[in-house]
């Protein structure tokens, strides 16, 4: 191990230098202590085979995994904390977590397998009967149908409990908790010195992989090392616009991408870092404008930028820790003293050791750090009160440990007051925080990110879409694509590949819509439909295709009515097109086909604006030809007579503190408790010029909660208000638009409620509501 790191340090560091000679020397002296050598290169040696990868939480504050090439933040010039990875009084193995392309994730668990075969398996989770389950279990044995099934689950999330049977309810209490299967871990991996079956059972998993029976802290109980190998979408969307910005670069196309420095002409790296120093880069994060960007694109994330106004590398892994549920009321004081308000350290003891977060407490560590030099906590016993912070029985733990702190703060002269607020910034990380080294970790990805979405947005975006997103659902990214003043454009079997990709046009650059965003093209056909036309080229017109590929009238219906075969029609209307397949159809079934097509009668037309936009909406499961809410135009101007002044998400603005109405189609929600244990909601809605957001008080939540559930689009009408300089609309009023047909002729695809087409996949994700009924 020694011997690899110091390999590591020539190409690292360039060279040993005092300080890193003394903190590997102290990192493998605890190493060697514990036993644990062999853990490092046995990840090492998994790395290597995909290395490609983000190594994170505590592991990177590890000088010897940054050596290694697990990790890649430097500890040193981060000052990242070892001890709360490893440390002497550690009773319990570390894990350490990497990492991979979602793509590529697969390959390296095939690895593991073949290289430690019988001595090696993934981590079980147990799968228990939760809030919802618990009600669509028995109301499936009971033999409800699945709509029903559906609005009782709804009804749930909605707080109305006396719309649900009671016999549902009696029988959901019953089997709340209890186990229901075995599952997998999302990445948990053991390996063992001997046989795996020497500790515990193996089973195969629905993936074909070996699996344990124990969860992850029965793992970790008896004794066995875990490795977390994860999948991570976001390192996909690095690669491929890395890879297509080299290969764009390559082929002298790259100038159809605005913004792109004429100073950035070298081959773009993995391992580069010249986004940190990038003026533009920490501009474009400061100014909150991140979606699409791993890590800090959630509505939460982007206002604290905002706020925040600092785009550096060492800010933004602080905003991306500081953002945990129990933490507002700390966020508001961060933002006051990085903009100048004064402030009085916690303790003098404290003022060191937080100094570069304000005197707030940000990280995991800084707990353990905070007990240490305030109230005299060994490195073990504040690494169990980290732990404990965390785990869901923390209410009957803790006293215990607030006890011991008060005691020991006073024994070294800390006042009781000062003592109480250090105690009360603690419990703020309840539930999840990070460690520094995690955040530092992913904040080095995010900038990458945002420097690449600066000078190739177009790129960027295509391996966005490609990779499935991020916080969104791809409507929206399309659509942050279309007001980046690219087109969209549609698919098309001589143009469109599999995926989505950049095309030159003669403007500059468009996104060009994959044929596999076709929602019901049977990936046989698509696969053929590919392999034909790479190997023989395009198609001449629709004769030609029906010759080649033979398509059955599903495959050409799909094909037709999406626009697909547009550029093949020769001027033939979509409703022509299938005339002629069933007239080739019925002709081949009489006898052999002249080499020509007859002419379609007249009178057959093309099919009305409307049903055309219900085509790219049904076969596409989303708008790219428009904006959605551009459907609802005359529908917005009427309903918006006698509310509050209409304007678009540019006008905020010069609105501050006035009632508005904006229209806009719903994007994502949160739902979060206020300190009298009220629910409230954050909600993001998103026009044809940003993503805007909304807040929905107590109040308003119990009046609107029901509406909003299941998506759409909305007018929603409240007052500007503005934050430390971030701006949000807090609703009074919400009213759907998708009711009947706009009188402007355009579709209005779908109804009110649950069934809107346009609903991005349901308000809450997969939150759910913040206190679960019982």
């Amino acid at each position: 191990l020694r011997a690899a790191c110091q390999r590591g340090v020539a190409r690292r560091y360039g060279g040993p230098t005092a300080a890193c000679r003394e903190r590997l020397d102290y990192e493998l002296a605890i190493i060697r202590a514990k036993g644990f050598a062999a853990y490092f290169l046995v990840v090492e040696d998994i790395v290597a085979q995909c290395p490609r990868t983000c190594g994170r939480g505590s592991a990177a504050a590890s000088i010897v995994s940054y050596l290694l090439g697990i990790t890649h933040v430097d500890p040193l010039a981060h000052n990242l904390f070892f001890e709360r990875f490893l440390n002497m009084d550690r009773k319990d193995p570390p894990d350490i977590d990497v990492d991979f392309p979602w793509d590529e994730r697969e390959k390296a668990l095939r690895y593991v397998f073949a290289r430690y075969p019988g001595c090696s398996a993934m981590v079980a989770d147990h799968v228990t009967f939760g809030p919802r389950l618990c009600l669509r279990e028995p109301a499936k044995a009971l033999g409800l149908p699945e709509e029903e099934i559906a609005r009782l689950v709804a009804f749930w999330r909605q707080g109305r409990l006396e719309r649900i049977p009671a016999y549902l309810r009696r029988a959901s209490e019953r089997i709340r908790g209890f186990p229901r299967h075995l599952g997998t871990h999302p990445g948990g991996v053991v390996i063992t010195p001997g046989p795996i079956t020497g500790y515990t059972q193996v089973q195969e998993s629905a993936l074909g992989y070996p699996l344990i029976a124990w969860e992850k802290d029965a793992t970790e109980e008896a004794g066995l090392v875990k490795i977390d190998l994860l999948g991570n979408r976001s390192l996909a969307v690095l690669r491929d616009t890395l890879d297509e910005v080299n290969r764009r670069r390559g082929a002298g196309s790259l100038e159809l991408t605005r913004g792109a420095s004429s100073l950035r002409q070298a081959e773009l790296t993995w391992e580069g870092r010249e986004a940190l120093e990038d003026g533009p880069t920490r501009a474009l994060i400061a100014s909150g404008r991140t979606l699409g960007i791993f890590y800090v694109e959630s509505p939460a994330t982007r206002q604290l930028l905002q706020k925040m106004r600092a785009g550096d590398y060492e800010r933004l892994v602080i905003a991306s820790s500081i953002i945990r549920p129990a933490a507002n009321r700390w966020i508001r004081e961060f933002v006051k003293r990085l903009h100048g308000a004064p402030y009085r350290p916690l303790t003098p003891r404290l003022e060191q050791t937080l100094e570069e977060t304000c005197g707030i407490m940000v990280y995991q560590e800084d707990v353990s750090r905070v007990v240490i030099d305030a109230a005299g906590f060994s490195a073990g016993e504040a690494d169990q009160l980290r732990k404990i912070l965390s785990k869901k029985d923390r209410e009957l733990r803790l006293p215990d440990f607030r006890e011991r702190f008060f005691r020991g703060g006073a024994e070294r002269g800390v006042p009781a007051r000062d003592l109480q607020l250090v105690w009360e910034m603690i419990l703020s990380f309840e539930g999840y925080s990070f460690c520094k080294a995690h955040s530092a970790s992913y904040a080095l990805v995010s900038y990458k990110l945002a420097h690449l979405k600066r000078y190739y947005p177009l790129e960027f975006f295509t391996a966005v879409i490609n990779n499935g997103g991020g916080f969104y659902s791809r409507q929206t990214y399309v659509n942050e694509v279309r007001r980046l003043g690219f087109p969209i454009l549609p698919p098309e079997v001589n143009a469109s590949a599999l995926a989505y990709t950049v095309e030159r046009t003669a403007q500059g650059g468009a996104l060009r819509v994959g044929l596999g965003q076709l929602r019901d093209l049977p990936q046989e056909f698509l696969g053929r439909l590919l392999e034909d036309r790479e190997r023989r080229g395009p198609f001449a017109d629709f004769q030609d295709l029906l010759a080649r590929l033979d398509p059955g009238l599903p495959e050409v219906r799909v094909l037709v009515r999406s626009g697909s075969l547009d550029g093949l029609a020769g001027g033939l209307t979509r409703p022509e097109l299938l005339w002629l397949y069933f007239r080739q159809s019925d002709r081949s079934a009489r006898g052999p086909t002249l080499p020509l097509m007859p002419s379609p009668p007249p009178g057959i037309g093309d099919y009305p604006p409307a049903v055309k936009l219900h085509d790219e909406l049904s076969m596409l499961g989303l708008l790219i030809s428009r904006h959605p809410l551009s459907l609802f135009a005359g529908r917005i101007r009427r309903l918006a007579r006698g509310l509050p002044a209409l304007i678009d998400s540019r006008a905020l603005p010069a609105h501050r503190g006035h009632r508005v109405t904006l229209a806009g189609l719903l994007v994502t929600g949160k739902e979060v408790l206020t300190s009298r244990r009220e629910p409230m909601v954050f909600v993001s809605f998103e026009d044809e010029h940003s993503v805007f957001e909304t807040v929905f008080f107590p109040q308003a939540f119990r009046e609107f909660y029901p509406r909003l559930d299941g998506g759409g689009v909305f007018l929603v009408s409240g007052r500007v208000m503005e934050e430390q300089g971030a701006l949000s609309l807090h609703a009074e009023k919400v009213l759907g638009l998708e009711r009947g047909a706009d009188p402007s002729g355009a579709p209005v695809p779908g109804a009110e409620g649950r069934g809107s087409p346009l609903a991005a996949g349901g308000i809450w994700g997969g939150w759910g509501p913040a206190a679960a009924p019982t």
